[in-house]
């Protein structure tokens, strides 16, 4: 809109003008008395969205406005569908009271709501993180940023612009901030076309700005301690997050307690194609989630423990001793039934500490809220006393537990057992805790009685028996009389409302009486408010350490669900050595055999490979089962080296730094590269990246072109694998030469 247009425009839309043009690219809900109302392009795809009418706002001179808008108590059934849709939300309120307002009401921007900084409830899927990702490239790196502001779990690391992609697709990222002049350097990265982009402006980019905000927020001198090293571009990534989230959401972000360095060389690296073909978190060809490995290993029965255990899995092990001792405590586990049952149990009972202390920080929790915490940190201390004298790793876990007693009788001291989710309705507080709280609630109580009294003797003196007094919102304490005992009114009564059947009055005695109740009960909500928020900052004193304590009881739940998930399928201990060797017994598909039916029963099958016998050619015709075989194999590593159990009678696994696979016929034809194109870039990667203690699935190569010159690509690659790399490799073909070929190379 024109600056002319806008001159002429109401107070109100100069208001609305004035605080979008400092939001030129967020949705601006704009509160007026109890509703949100969006305006212009914003009111258009608002309406769009959420399926409400566009209407019109007189706008004086400047004709009129697009308008749409609901109720304010609705905001969080439709701030989610913005979201989702991908958009940027500022809510601006009313600060300040509409009766002592001089002229038009004073209107802020309290905070901004975005795809990867919501902690909305509606939004959010309590099984996933939900990240919001910085990348910085300084051209040599690239500084990889990820904060779920839900959780307050923070990461960062540096990766090679060819590991960038690889990174990405690991994590459920909802929203990717990137410097304004690196638009180009990301444009084509196919990790981030499906992630909402926000392009921050180039000044951010300064290293002592951003290592001054990470210093500042965590009250250090220097980031040192945190792993990183001077002018990291990960500090530069982490710092523009910090500034994001700081200018957003107002500074609510004492629930970031630290910020830790992404393990990403000592973790087994599994590429961008690896985790699509392996379908470890989403189904390649179909919206069934029962064919990915995440559905069929995930029994957790916690949120948190959900959320971690995908991290997990997408980062596996390559440390052996770290390796086992995971798998020492699902052993625990495995070796009393009864135990997992009681834990299991135990922890239904448990709610998502690290969001519910989000919600404190960002001042969006309610006394429900609280209580959920203590019962949680109840039901951690209520675990320590199950556990079995022999279970020595799980005991060990409790080492350096916080002890949570005092936090807990802190928070059922103060709130009442069953607190109502809506505070404006209160008595939250116990009785006992307040002195001048219970004065008052004595006063707001005694009002009921006094009232039954007299309307009792109002009956009485004007023998008016249908005589009541009512309270409402709007027109407060009144005594209503219907048309037929009009006459009967005495003269003391004062008029109030007229209605179609009955007229209300209100006396002087009644009216005193309001007086005295209304500001009584003013006076309690104000107090439980200021009672509940004090109890909020004790518990965010102590919110690393409940943090910690939220970290325990998903890895407990993680540990009792793979023993339960061992049980239930039938899986057993891997032995995790640092040999090349790779020997499997009768092993079998976790996701191809629950989705079978019983009478279909998985066909079992072994491996064996060595410093010897490294490289294995597989044919035979169509679905005959040679991908779910490859797939198989990669999937019962991946097991091992995140400290499962897994599906075989014997299992040794010589551990892998990377697994690599190259499967399918697929096209990228919306940037030119057609399906063998592909099928070259995914086998150079593999070629170029692969070491000795890999692990390569080649699910054929060269299909894409003529037969001759696709046998000399699979011919070469074959040799090359064997010769230079001498990683172990499964190679499922068509091409039947081959076999002549591993012959020779035996």
């Amino acid at each position: 809109m024109s600056d002319i247009i806008k001159n002429k425009t109401t107070p109100v839309m100069k208001q609305f003008w004035g605080i979008k043009d400092k939001h030129p690219n967020s949705i601006i809900l704009f509160r007026m008395g109890d509703f949100y109302e969006t305006f212009e392009k914003d009111a258009e795809i608002t309406s769009d969205i959420l399926g409400i009418a566009l209407t019109k706002r007189a706008n004086g001179a400047a004709s009129s406005v697009p308008l749409a808008g609901f109720p304010y108590h609705a905001l969080n059934q439709y701030l989610y569908k913005l979201l989702k849709a991908g958009h940027r939300v500022a809510i601006c309120e009313q600060v300040e009271d509409p009766k002592e307002a001089k002229g038009i009401v004073k209107r802020e921007v309290v905070e901004i709501v975005s795809p990867g900084t919501t902690i909305a409830d509606n939004y959010l899927d309590n099984n996933f993180n939900n990240y919001l990702c910085c990348a910085y490239n300084n051209g040599k790196a690239i500084g990889v940023s990820l904060l779920d502001h839900s959780t307050g779990e923070f990461f960062a690391t540096e990766v090679y612009p060819t590991d960038f992609n690889n990174i990405i697709s690991k994590y459920n990222v909802a929203e990717i901030l990137i410097l304004e002049s690196q638009k180009d350097i990301f444009a084509k990265c196919n990790s981030i076309k499906n992630i909402v982009i926000n392009f921050i402006p180039d000044w951010v980019n300064d290293y002592d700005y951003t290592n001054e905000i990470l210093c500042d927020h965590f009250k250090v001198k220097n980031m040192k301690g945190f792993g990183f090293s001077k002018k990291s571009c990960s500090i530069i990534s982490s710092g523009i997050i910090m500034h994001y989230i700081k200018e957003n959401f107002q500074d609510k972000v004492n629930h970031i307690n630290s910020l830790k360095t992404l393990p990403y060389q000592n973790i087994m690296q599994l590429d961008y194609y690896t985790i699509r073909n392996l379908e470890l978190f989403s189904p390649l060809l179909s919206n069934n989630k029962k064919s990915t490995l995440i559905y069929a290993l995930d029994k957790t029965v916690t949120s948190s423990g959900s959320r971690l255990f995908k991290n997990w899995i997408a980062r596996p092990l390559i440390d052996k001793l770290l390796i086992n001792n995971r798998l020492n405590h699902v052993q625990d586990f495995f070796d009393d039934e009864i135990f997992i049952e009681n834990t299991r149990l135990l922890l239904k009972k448990t709610h998502d500490i690290e969001r519910i202390i989000a919600k404190i920080s960002s001042n969006k929790c309610n006394p429900l809220d609280i209580l959920n915490l203590s019962t949680s940190l109840k039901t951690l201390n209520d675990f320590k006393d199950l556990i079995p004298k022999k279970s020595s790793f799980v005991k060990g876990l409790f080492k350096n537990i916080f002890n949570s007693k005092k936090i807990i009788s802190i928070i059922n001291n103060t709130l009442v057992e069953n607190p109502p989710v809506n505070m404006n309705k209160g008595y939250f507080i116990k009785d006992g805790f307040s002195n001048k709280l219970d004065e008052l609630r004595s006063i707001s109580n005694d009002a009921n009685e006094w009232m039954l009294n007299y309307q009792i003797e109002l009956r009485k003196e004007t023998n008016i028996p249908s005589l009541k007094i009512s309270f409402n919102k709007v027109f407060g304490y009144y005594i209503d009389v219907t048309k037929t005992h009009i006459n009967k009114v005495p003269d003391y009564f004062i008029k109030k409302q007229t209605l179609v059947n009955n007229e209300r009055f209100f006396t002087d005695e009644l009216k005193d009486f309001e007086d005295k109740i209304l500001n009584a009960d003013y006076k309690i909500n104000q107090l439980e408010n200021e009672i509940f928020n004090n109890l909020c900052k004790i518990v965010m004193n102590v919110s690393n350490d409940i943090q910690s304590n939220a970290y325990l009881i998903s890895k407990i739940d993680i540990f009792s669900s793979l023993a339960y998930l061992a049980i239930n399928n039938k899986y057993i201990r891997p032995i995790i050595n640092q040999k090349f060797s790779l020997k499997i017994k009768n092993g079998r598909h976790p996701v191809v055999e629950n989705l079978i039916s019983d009478n279909n029963q998985f066909i079992a099958n072994d491996i064996s490979l060595d410093n010897h016998q490294f490289l294995s050619i597989i044919t035979g015709p169509n679905m005959s089962g040679k991908s779910t075989y490859l797939r198989q194999i990669g999937i019962i590593i991946i097991m091992a080296q995140i400290g499962s159990f897994v599906p075989a009678d014997y299992a040794e696994i010589g551990i892998v730094d990377k697994l690599f696979t190259r499967v399918g016929a697929s096209d990228n034809l919306s940037e030119g590269e057609s399906t063998f194109l592909v099928e070259m870039q995914e086998t150079a990667n593999i070629i170029n990246n692969a070491t000795k203690n890999s692990f390569i699935l080649l699910d054929e190569i060269g299909r894409g072109t003529s037969t001759y010159d696709g046998l000399s690509i699979a011919w070469a690659v074959t040799e090359f694998i064997h010769n230079k790399i001498k990683a172990k490799t499964l190679f499922a073909t068509h091409y039947h030469e081959l076999i002549d070929e591993s012959v020779q190379l035996q």
